[in-house]
């Protein structure tokens, strides 16, 4: 673990303070937004989640904080113990992950450890489902989640968090810390966060029935560990100009929960992470270029450190085994964008874009020679608005992507380096929007846009511990997209929101089994990756909410999707067909406030059994979470609450079980 900071968690954690926050500035240079002449946003068939919301739902990670929306199924636990989301039935290598509009998804494979990114830091998150602006450049072939951060508005300000975690039984879980502060001087800011995230240990389920590799009562492995710092500093010499430096380092360990369902032919993996290391230093900055013009430009170095230890058994002592190792990763990414924007005529608005990215990758188990993988991706991009009248405006975009692979490296059965075919891909995305809007507070929507994704690294090469063949000429997914939405206040006190979608994606990519004579390792099945999949899907998202009085406000969301594999008899995994988010929220005194919410979702496949003669579901559930919200004064605030509520035995995964009934109390203190 990486001990630096515990000596600001600990001092926190002395702190009285609370949990409601000061409404956060946006760091608007992080925003990816459409907009019309006179910088007018266009409401895009888009959802946010701000950080109000973050802390009144006590979502600490981004993952938690997404699965509070429509569209967005949140799978956790696995093999990698990783928390996941999936946008409309795509996954992470196929919704990528931004901070400020930089990718910092995993380089090798696509994804990111949702669990990994803390909120405290975070004025918002975006997210843009199907349509989404082309200026976030290649691979949205479901859209695109963007962690904005925060930027200040005072000479200075800021806020001091602390909190503790119980099981039902009251014993000791974990805690949590983060410091925010901030100033604003009219010609340059500045801005530091820092966080730390330690959860020592959860308690299963009282309903959970044992095992021959979990026996119930505390879960074995189920910590992890997180420290965050986020440092900004911005300069606004003059009006419509910005320039910002910003550095993120997160460093974080983690065990991994072996598998305690009912697959009786399934082995345990005894798996740690000792190290999941991110930095990254970025440039943004905003250059007005006349009264009608602007350049915006995006600069950015980001590193990922990654080790994978597999034990022999359950003491997590020794690895003498064949199937024990230690698995290194290290990453490397540099890149940059450019957009430059016109108003070219009183109605009408043009972007250009252009985006560079270098990714390297090097991996190895300890003891072998180091893998050395390395792509570069360009993209170019340009976006229209035009405003047919002051309500009805259409936007256009295409963009033409490019990947090409400079080096990819093998390691054969005599432990020897050897080169794989290098290759190319690429892919053209046009897209089109007809956004009205009837009212201030209303508006409609009608998309269609043809995104794609390329094939990770690991798509291509990886050999999936000699299971798999490697095809080094994977070509690129394509999604098409369309979508009918609208949301409104229907009165003064409820707010719809609607909309429906189809998607049809083809060539996505999908396992074809082989000869097992085929692969390196003995025993298995055999398998090669290929572009062979088409999957149709169609879905309902709806939203409400009432705010009933000036103290009650009730509101949820709702959402259906229906998804077809029409290439094969392979299940599609992790996304449940029905999903609800529902919250009441009661401001009982001036001081005192009370929050309930529910999270319900249908059963949903994980995986094929060991026997591969099944598929295996996690089933349906319902939780229900309860807190408490009482403000001393202006600026000491604290809050109490219990998690799953009726203690319920659930799984976003089949056979990785979530945490029982649990408790929490947050102090803060704002400055």
């Amino acid at each position: 673990m990486h001990y630096y900071y515990k000596p600001l968690a600990l001092a926190l954690l002395t702190a009285w303070a609370a949990s409601a926050q000061a409404e956060v500035a946006p760091y608007t240079l992080g925003e990816i937004n459409v907009t019309a002449p006179r910088g007018e946003a266009i409401s895009l068939a888009d959802d946010a989640i701000s950080q109000e919301d973050m802390r009144l739902f006590n979502r600490e990670t981004v993952g938690t904080a997404l699965n509070t929306l429509p569209g967005i199924s949140m799978t956790q636990g696995g093999q990698r113990n990783e928390q996941l989301v999936q946008l409309r039935g795509f996954d992470l290598r196929q919704v990528p992950v931004f901070v400020d509009g930089i990718p910092v998804y995993v380089t090798y494979d696509g994804y990111v450890d949702l669990a990994r990114f803390n909120t405290f830091d975070l004025s918002k998150i975006q997210v843009s489902k199907g349509f989404s602006s082309v200026l976030y450049g290649p691979n949205t072939l479901g859209g695109a989640i963007n962690l904005v951060s925060r930027k200040p508005s005072k000479e200075f300000e800021g806020s001091i968090t602390a909190g503790l975690k119980t099981d039902r039984n009251f014993k000791y879980n974990g805690y949590s810390t983060d410091l925010n502060m901030g100033g604003n001087y009219g010609t340059w800011y500045w801005q530091a966060n820092t966080s730390y995230l330690d959860n020592d240990r959860y308690r299963m389920s009282s309903e959970y029935n044992p095992n021959r590799f979990e026996n119930g009562g505390d879960r074995e492995r189920a910590y992890n560990r997180d420290g965050k710092i986020n440092l900004k500093i911005g300069f606004t010499p003059r009006e419509g100009d910005e320039y910002s430096l910003n550095y993120i380092n997160q460093q974080g360990d983690k065990g991994s929960p072996v598998y305690a369902g009912n697959d009786s032919g399934r082995t345990a993996n005894y798996w740690d992470w000792p190290k999941w290391d991110k930095e990254s230093l970025y440039f943004i900055s905003r250059t007005s270029l006349g009264g009608n013009a602007y350049l915006k430009v995006r600069a950015f170095y980001d590193k990922f450190k990654n080790v994978l230890e597999s034990y022999d058994d359950a003491r997590y002592a020794t690895m003498t085994r064949g199937s024990s190792f230690t698995s290194i990763y290290n990453d490397d990414t540099y890149g940059a964008s450019a957009e430059l924007g016109f108003e070219i005529a009183a109605r009408n608005t043009l972007k250009f874009a252009a985006h560079y990215k270098h990714d390297k990758h090097e991996e190895h188990n300890q003891g072998n020679p180091v893998q050395t993988f390395e792509d570069r991706t360009v993209s170019f991009a340009v976006e229209d608005t035009h405003k047919i009248t002051d309500k009805l405006s259409l936007v256009t975009g295409l963009s033409y992507d490019v990947r090409d692979t400079l080096q990819a490296e093998g390691l054969n059965n005599a432990n020897r380096i050897y080169d794989f075919p290098r290759g190319s891909a690429h892919a053209l995305n046009p897209q089109a929007g007809l956004f009205y809007k009837p009212s201030e507070d209303s508006d409609i929507h009608l998309t269609v846009a043809r995104k794609s994704r390329f094939a990770t690294m690991k798509d291509r090469f990886s050999g999936r511990f000699g299971r798999a063949v490697a095809n080094p000429n994977l070509d690129t997914e394509i999604a098409t997209h369309y979508e009918l939405g609208a949301s409104a206040f229907v009165t003064p006190q409820l707010r719809l929101q609607g909309a429906v979608f189809y998607t049809d994606t083809k060539d996505m990519i999908q396992s074809v089994s082989l000869p097992n004579s085929a692969c390196s390792a003995g025993g298995g099945q055999c398998f090669q990756f290929r572009n062979i999949g088409k999957v149709e899907s169609q879905g309902i998202e709806l939203g409400a909410t009432w705010f009933s009085s000036d103290s009650l406000e009730i509101g949820g969301n709702y959402s259906f999707i229906n998804r077809d594999n029409l290439s094969n008899d392979l299940r599609l995994t992790d996304v449940p067909r029905q999903k609800l988010f529902a919250y009441g929220r009661w401001k009982a005194t001036d001081a005192l406030q009370l929050v309930a919410s529910v999270e319900a979702a249908s059963s949903r496949y994980s995986r094929q059994n060991s026997a591969l003669n099944d598929w295996l579901s996690a089933k349906g559930y319902a939780t229900g979470n309860l807190k408490a919200m009482y403000a001393v004064n202006a600026d000491w605030f604290a809050e109490a609450g219990v998690n799953n509520l009726l203690d319920k035995n659930y799984a976003y995964t089949e056979g990785f079980y979530m945490e029982g009934r649990n408790m929490f109390v947050n102090v803060t203190r704002k400055f």
